[in-house]
């Protein structure tokens, strides 16, 4: 498992919030790519949270 600087986390979060909003709205409907989409979101804040 690769190392992320805080910064670089939520810059990363950033992108996938813009991507699953992106993806909604072209879409508006959960689709499997928005549930990966989401949990990927999920792991990186565990990654926030875990190292302060």
């Amino acid at each position: 498992m690769q190392r992320l600087s805080k910064k670089n986390v939520l810059l990363e979060i950033e992108m996938l919030r813009k991507e699953l909003n992106d993806q909604y709205k072209k879409q508006a409907c959960i689709t499997p790519e928005l549930i990966t989409l989401s949990v990927q979101l999920d792991q990186l804040l565990n990654k926030l949270r875990l190292h302060p």
